[in-house]
């Protein structure tokens, strides 16, 4: 069994440094991944013991987890029975699905390792539930699939191992796990060549090696597989190639130091490629010297395979006696490590070489042969139910999943739904209110506008009094004066000198107020173009208005280079009654004496500030209604809006609205 490498690394939070918890912890468990057997034993207890004294929290579960897995590699069972066990209840705790998964995916491991497949087919089954995620597949699923179709492909469920194996393949290479996928595509090969089509395992044992080619460091699955391919071409009789596959993996650097197991298995699978092309020269110590290095290292199953490949060469040698022998040996070695399939090949041979007992060793072969088959199908029966209740209870869990997500979606649009007419009806509010603004807005243009035709009338009344005015002074006044004068003019006086002079003096006298009369009836007609609708009259009228309300005195400093003609109506209305609202609030509030407004230019603004030497205001005051509508009213205008007061010390507006000369 390969257990498949889980690439993960010590958990960190994003942004965030290691506990000092976790950085120990972390440190004993890389020491161990390093470490011998004893001393890694060591590693882990030392990290589950700092672990046991801290929070108990989902950091601590995804440690256990880790350290349960490091503990099942280093073949550590109490260890890892404890830790396991504490960390699936941690995590079913905690609702940790993925620690939860790695426990089980553990149990699963564990559970194979001692060929327990019905268990270890359970476990991996919850495990890949947990891990499943269709909008996000995982590698974890197909590691585990991969595992699973193991199960399956030593059960003899070759049609089941394939379909796993193409799901793992599926979900792994999306994500390029190379070695998962050389893993699989290697099982596909061994399925294959179980079924007997070869070209189809060359074909996906030609695969695997593809993917060995993007790792760095392929190890020692290269030489498996040329192990494997070899053994496929041995089996369909091109000794040869089998051969020449064998004589690769044999001459790389250090085998026998590296792996002594794989090593002697290539040279005895080379050797019994040789027999079978009828190559004996040097075989038999070739042959032996495989059975030594097997017995040596304690490969039980190894050690079969050798004795039968022995007594297979001792047959084709004409030495019957070494061969029933060696058969014979390898018969009880199979049958003392439970090895049936090698027991049956043993019998087979022992059938072929020691004739008078043929019939018995055939019989022992097809009794041995049918309860195998019987134990195979009832084990595929029940691993068929597994699957099923496997598959019912991810049915219902996908049931309800469906239903969460319903109702999910329900109350979602439901709060969709009453957000939308919250939206509406605040929306419809606002509408409302715009339009009670914008009716506000024509109304006191209509007042502004009203106040300017008030304005006009009672400009057109003066200049129609001061005309009526002139001509009565110039039609009636200058004539009767005229009239007086020249009649007086040809009056016969007499009198002495003095008199008669005193006579012209009065007449010249009478002709000077009658030009100064006729000089003032001209004047009142020449300065009519000098009295104008004024926007500032109407201010210093409102002004007035107020002061008198609120007893105190206005005094009014106006630029005299500003151009009213350049701001339009909507903008006057707006300066009218923010002024307007200003001296409502220094009547109702400020208890001033003076108010100053102060109309400037500064730049490309009009400047309008009213100042009061009133008691002022807090903070909290200047939040009030009236000074709402007067920033409403600036920003309407483009323009902005200051306040300076303090309590005791007045109070300062400035309101600064765009003007262009």
């Amino acid at each position: 069994m390969v257990l498949p490498t889980r690439c993960q690394k010590a958990s960190q939070k994003s942004g965030q440094a290691y506990t000092d918890t976790e950085a120990r912890v972390a440190g004993w468990i890389s020491k161990a991944k390093t470490g011998q057997s004893d001393s890694a034993s060591i590693y882990l207890k030392q990290a589950y013991k700092l672990l046991s004294s801290s929070k108990q929290d989902s950091t601590t579960g995804k440690y256990l987890w880790r350290i349960a897995y490091q503990a099942l590699r280093q073949k550590d069972s109490i260890l890892f029975k404890k830790v396991n066990k504490k960390s699936m209840a941690l995590a079913l705790k905690k609702k940790d699905s993925f620690a939860l998964g790695h426990s089980h995916w553990n149990y699963g491991a564990w559970y194979l390792a001692r060929v327990r497949y019905d268990s270890a087919y359970y476990h991996y089954g919850k495990a890949l539930h947990l891990f499943e995620n269709p909008s996000r597949p995982s590698s974890y699923s197909g590691q585990i699939l991969y595992n699973m179709a193991i199960i399956l492909s030593r059960l003899k469920d070759y049609t089941g191992a394939e379909v796993l194996a193409f799901k793992a393949i599926t979900l792994l290479e999306p994500q390029e796990k190379y070695k998962q996928l050389y893993l699989c595509y290697n099982l596909l090969g061994v399925i294959y060549e179980e079924l007997s089509e070869y070209d189809k395992a060359i074909t996906y044992h030609t695969r695997a090696l593809g993917y060995l080619e993007q790792l760095e460091d392929p190890g020692l699955y290269l030489l498996d597989s040329q192990n494997n391919i070899g053994l496929i071409y041995q089996k369909i009789g091109d000794q040869q190639k089998a051969i020449t596959f064998f004589n690769k993996a044999l001459d790389a650097p250090l085998l026998k130091k590296r792996d002594i197991a794989l090593y002697a298995r290539l040279l005895d699978n080379r050797a019994y490629s040789r027999l079978m092309a009828g190559d004996t020269v040097g075989l038999q110590p070739e042959l032996k010297r495989a059975l030594y290095l097997r017995d040596s290292t304690g490969n039980s199953a190894g050690v079969v395979v050798s004795k039968l490949h022995l007594a297979s060469y001792h047959a084709y040698m004409g030495d019957t006696i070494a061969g029933i022998h060696m058969a014979s040996e390898a018969y009880r070695s199979a049958q003392n490590i439970q090895n049936n399939r090698d027991v049956l090949k043993a019998l087979l041979l022992l059938a072929d070489l020691d004739l008078p007992e043929k019939p018995r060793y055939l019989r022992e072969y097809i009794s041995l042969n049918d309860g195998l088959i019987r134990r195979e199908r009832q084990t595929r029966n029940k691993f068929t139910r597994i699957q099923y209740e496997t598959d019912k209870y991810m049915e219902r869990n996908q049931e309800l999943s469906l239903q969460k997500a319903w109702i999910l979606f329900i109350a979602t649009m439901l709060v969709f739904t009453l957000v939308l007419f919250y939206i509406y009806y605040r929306q419809r509010a606002k509408n409302k209110l715009l339009q009670l603004e914008t009716l506000q807005q024509k109304a006191n243009e209509k007042i502004y506008l009203l106040a300017i035709k008030q304005q006009a009338r009672f400009q057109q009344g003066k200049i129609e009094e001061r005309i009526r005015i002139s001509e009565l002074l110039h039609d009636s006044s200058v004539a009767d004066l005229y009239g007086i004068r020249v009649h007086w003019g040809y009056l016969k006086l007499h009198g002495d000198a003095a008199t008669l002079k005193k006579h012209r003096e009065y007449l010249t006298e009478l002709k000077r107020i009658e030009n100064q009369v006729r000089d003032a009836s001209h004047s009142l007609k020449d300065n009519l173009a000098s009295l104008p609708v004024n926007f500032m009259e109407i201010i210093s009228h409102l002004a007035k208005k107020r002061a008198r309300t609120g007893n105190f005195k206005v005094a009014m400093d106006i630029d005299p280079g500003i151009d009213w003609a350049l701001l339009d109506n909507p903008a006057k209305v707006n300066l009218y009654y923010s002024i307007d609202e200003a001296l409502q609030n220094c009547i109702k509030h400020a208890r001033a004496r003076v108010v100053t407004l102060k109309f400037s230019i500064q730049g490309q603004s009009l400047m309008v500030s009213i100042q009061d030497d009133g008691v002022g205001m807090s903070r909290k005051r200047t939040k009030g209604i009236g000074l709402k509508n007067i920033r409403s009213r600036t920003r309407k205008m483009k323009g902005s809006f200051t306040i300076d007061s303090s309590p005791g010390k007045g109070t300062a507006l400035t309101v600064a609205i765009p003007y262009k000369t």
